[in-house]
């Protein structure tokens, strides 16, 4: 991956690196920031998981598809555990992407260009998050849910703090 340039030679254009969840309520709104960002002068750079990878086809005019191994068993790839799938994708993935992520700002140095200005990820992807967060680069978390998902996201400390979470189940001897 080139930081400093993208495979249609915009040399010197900071860029951007998305990484969403493989999930196409995550993939689609990612995939329209892209356009919007590239629109607007960055270069940008799509990391996703060996599973699930979109087609090249589909990403936006400019915009760059880079993957990672996951290691994921076939058996969870296919699951509906979601849970299980995301949490394996952020142990599994974060060695990947900061090594991903440290080579492109090495290269960075080496070359004069604009360089990775940010990464943006689904918020879920906290693995991605931290490993920027770690390397020194700026990185943002895109909530590609609903209005109703956010505000559940606001109000889970509050109500853990009054007691209403975790919920409790109790078994009475009958």
């Amino acid at each position: 991956m080139a930081p400093a340039s993208d495979r249609n030679g915009h040399e010197g254009r900071r860029r951007v690196l998305l990484l969403p969840l493989p999930y196409h309520g995550h993939i689609n709104p990612m995939l329209r920031l892209a356009a919007a960002l590239h629109d607007r002068g960055l270069a940008v750079t799509v990391v996703h998981t060996e599973t699930r990878a979109p087609d090249r086809r589909s990403l936006p005019a400019g915009c760059e598809l880079v993957t990672v191994p996951d290691g994921l068993p076939p058996e969870l790839a296919a699951s509906d555990d979601i849970p299980s799938f995301v949490f394996a994708l952020n142990r599994n993935c974060a060695a990947p992407f900061r090594d991903l992520l440290a080579g492109a700002l090495r290269q960075e140095e080496e070359e004069d260009g604009g360089g990775v200005a940010c990464v943006v990820a689904d918020v879920d992807w906290f693995a991605p998050l931290a490993a920027a967060r770690e390397l020194g680069v700026p990185a943002l978390a895109l909530m590609t849910s609903s209005a109703a998902r956010f505000r559940v996201y606001l109000a889970y400390p509050r109500l853990c703090e009054k007691g209403y979470l975790p919920v409790q189940v109790y078994r009475q001897n009958l």
